[in-house]
């Protein structure tokens, strides 16, 4: 390396004007420093150099223009200390290492465009060494200096933030390596691992953004420890087809699906962790995935642990507390193992076993549950040993057909108890009373049980219940998912939940013309008479957060209770739940994702993505052709819903005649006015049971009033995140008074609104 720096500063005599006339004369290992102020340039190091500023962090800006293309890195060794990256428009590329090429950067802030670091061609080869076998400590400073195949990133003590799409692109064969670094206001995933990438991170945090946190595919595996995970507005963690993921010490908070979720054939183990607060499940399997985890805890969400793989699956001491639903469920297939796992306080089942699952339980724990703490359904034949039930209202439910195992099981304070005592070896219960089959319990007493899982009504597809759920129907999903079935209400009561939704007057309108039609048609056809021709598939055509799934949910509901839908529920996918990555990947993808919803709504969000413009050969027009198909051979079982911005569902619409014939009616969902924003907050507050004061309801008027509405802005969710950044304020408030009341904790006031962003 140079002894003397290169000095860059426009206005000192003797140095260069911009750090592109530095760099052209600088030798390999030359120190770049550069004068405060911003540089409205790109550049590209062909030779191992150094950039930092002359006067500490932060004080050099680098302005990317909007046509210069990205700031590239394509020798080995680089570095840039302290810089201030930015870039013109956030869906683009602003930095991007080389195959073979290596960069460090250190102190630096990121922001309004993604990071990409490119692997080798030919590198998707699966990988020898499994996650586990990775040392997570390796700096990667050898492959920095020499790297001998795809590119090399190491990050540290930077910031990453405000990009579109993702903040940081691994592809081919590339490594890359973020040590106390944070991932924030992202318009997309936080982190994506594709191709034989290798992601290490130590102390990440990801928070917010519309997309997972991360997501690994292809074979990229992802290593993180002591890293948190906050608010992702999908998945925590996304692992599909072959990737594989260890998370050690981490947190993965309020994700809007999963905390963690696992695809195809994807690997993870997830040791001494804690996922709360996820809206679906904590964590869940799918397809032919596998995983482990050792001493996690998973708290509150629907559902605790949702697995619903053939493959193996391994949950060794961990917890599950406070969920809504079931603390841990078993689709049909599956078959993992447990010891001296902790459920307590579930909504619903401790531990739910689905048709035909399996599974070996042995010393575990379920405690208050609302529901039976245990329940078997049909055909299945879990095995329980050393297990115990504490608190419960009733021990175990048992469908008919089911073949449970229990050795050395044993209830304490249970008012209504079917399981065996622990001196009955290999004892297998009998159908629980009050079901088919099963003669009641002669002297049975204590108060009356919560039922085990009502039976479907007569006629109803498989699963279809009261809302109770036996584990035999689809549940909860993510990225691609099916929505939770509400219960069961009746027509009257559907109409008036429709009511009560704020704004969407003309929404609200059109649903209830649908309805009045529809019940018209079904009495017709009672009366012996012909139907008309009538298409349920709709277009729901609004910006984000205008309640465009919520409405999609009630109208199969609404169809289920007027008899046109076997079971009303709700799939939802987008783009990447349909699409495949290869010839012959799409027909099947989207014939599955299709098949899932049958007998309710097949949700398309952003479906305008299926037709790129500019792009002639798309797989997403065989997705298309594929949907066109199946409308046809199954309209009376499924009803699609296309949703997305207006003028993009226009050219969705317009990209194949299948689909204007089909898609005859569009519903616009226009923005919320300010009113309808401050009623959504209120809602959420009477919800949660928090209460504004009289002058925080005025100062949230005129702070909604003043909130800009671009392309970005939310609606209804923005509303949502307005009402959480309130009560996290509250709760730092509250946090310093001495001894508050029960008012205190509930009141919502002026001090509790977040400061207007300038």
């Amino acid at each position: 390396m140079t002894d003397e720096p290169i000095r860059v500063a426009p206005r000192t005599r003797g140095a260069h004007r911009t750090i592109t006339d530095a760099l052209s004369a600088a030798p390999a290992g030359a120190v770049i420093s550069i004068a405060p102020g911003a540089y409205a340039e790109s550049f590209r190091l062909v030779r191992r150099v150094t950039l930092r500023p002359h006067h500490g962090e932060g004080s050099v800006t680098i302005a990317v223009p909007a046509a210069a293309g990205a700031l590239t890195v394509a020798a080995p060794d680089c570095r840039l200390h302290g810089l201030v990256l930015r870039g013109a428009d956030p869906a683009e590329a602003l930095l991007r290492v080389e195959d073979a090429a290596g960069l460090t950067l250190e102190g630096c802030t990121v922001s309004h465009g993604r990071i990409e670091v490119l692997g080798s061609r030919g590198s998707a080869v699966p990988p020898d060494v499994p996650v586990g076998d990775i040392p997570l400590d390796h700096d990667l400073s050898a492959e920095l200096a020499d790297p001998t195949a795809g590119g090399v990133l190491v990050i540290r003590r930077s910031r990453l933030r405000a990009a579109r799409h993702t903040a940081l692109h691994l592809t081919g064969d590339a490594l890359a390596r973020l040590d106390d670094t944070a991932i924030e206001g992202v318009e997309g995933i936080g982190v994506a691992v594709s191709g034989s990438a290798v992601l290490r991170a130590d102390l990440l945090r990801v928070h917010g953004g519309s997309g997972s946190a991360l997501r690994a595919r292809d074979s990229s595996r992802i290593l993180l420890r002591g890293s948190v995970l906050r608010g992702a507005g999908r998945n925590g963690v996304l692992v599909q087809d072959a990737a594989e993921a260890l998370l050690t010490d981490c947190r993965v908070e309020r994700p809007a699906r999963s905390g963690v979720r696992l695809d195809h054939t994807a690997r993870a183990e997830i040791d001494e962790s804690t996922l709360a607060g996820a809206r679906l499940s904590g964590v869940e399997v799918r397809d032919q995935s596998r995983l482990t985890m050792r001493g996690v805890h998973v708290t509150g969400g629907e559902t605790g642990a949702r697995l619903r793989t053939t493959e193996e699956t391994v949950l060794l001491h961990c917890s599950f507390l406070g969920q809504k639903g079931n603390g841990i469920e078993l689709t049909p297939g599956a078959d993992p193992r447990l010891r001296g796992v902790r459920v307590a306080q579930s909504g619903k089942h401790g531990i739910l076993v689905g048709e035909a699952a399996r599974g070996a339980f042995e010393h575990c724990d379920v405690i208050a549950t609302a529901f039976p703490a245990l329940h078997v359904a049909r055909d299945a034949a879990p095995r329980f040993r050393g297990c115990r039930v504490f608190n419960a209202a009733q021990d175990l439910g048992v469908a008919e057909g089911a073949r449970p195992y229990f050795e050395n099981c044993v209830a304490v304070n249970v008012a209504t108890s079917r399981l065996p005592g622990p001196g009955d070896r290999g004892h297998q219960a009998p159908p629980t009373p009050g079901r088919p089959g099963a003669p009641p319990a002669p002297g049975a007493t204590g108060p009356t049980p919560h039922p085990a899982a009502p039976l479907p009504k007569p006629g109803a597809a498989p699963g279809a219940g009261t809302g109770t759920g036996t584990g035999a129907g689809p549940a909860p999903e993510a990225e691609a998912g099916t929505a939770p079935e509400g219960e069961t209400k009746s027509l009257p009561e559907l109409l008036a939940e429709l009511e009560e939704l704020v704004g969407l007057d003309n929404v609200k309108r059109d649903v209830g013309g649908m309805v009045k039609l529809m019940q018209t048609v079904r009495l017709r056809q009672q009366a012996g008479l012909p139907a008309p021709p009538l298409s349920r598939h709709l277009v729901f055509a609004g910006n984000p957060g205008t309640g465009k799934t919520t409405v999609a949910r009630l109208y199969g509901r609404l169809l289920h209770a007027l008899g046109l839908l076997a079971r009303g529920h709700l799939v939802e996918v987008d783009r990447s739940a349909l699409v495949g990555e290869y010839v012959g990947h799409t027909g099947p993808k989207t014939t599955e994702a299709f098949q899932r919803a049958r007998g309710g709504v097949l949700f398309i969000d952003e479906a305008y993505a299926l037709t790129p413009p500019g792009v002639a050969q798309d797989f997403g027009q065989e997705a298309i052709a594929t949907l066109v198909k199946l409308m046809e051979d199954h309209r009376d079982e499924v009803v699609v819903i296309a949703a997305g911005y207006p003028g993009d569902m226009e050219r969705f619409i317009d990209s194949n005649p299948g689909l204007a014939s089909r898609f005859t009616r569009s519903l616009h969902f226009a923005d919320y006015i300010d009113d309808e924003l401050v009623q959504i907050v209120e809602h959420h507050a009477r919800k949660h049971r928090y209460e504004l004061s009289d002058e925080a309801r005025k100062a949230l008027t005129t702070f909604i009033s003043a909130v800009p509405r671009g392309k970005r802005f939310g609606n209804g969710r923005a509303a949502r995140q307005l009402f959480q950044q309130m009560t996290e304020r509250q709760a730092m408030r509250v946090a310093e008074l001495t001894d508050p009341d029960a008012q205190a904790l509930m009141v919502l006031d002026v001090d509790d609104l977040p400061l207007p962003t300038p």
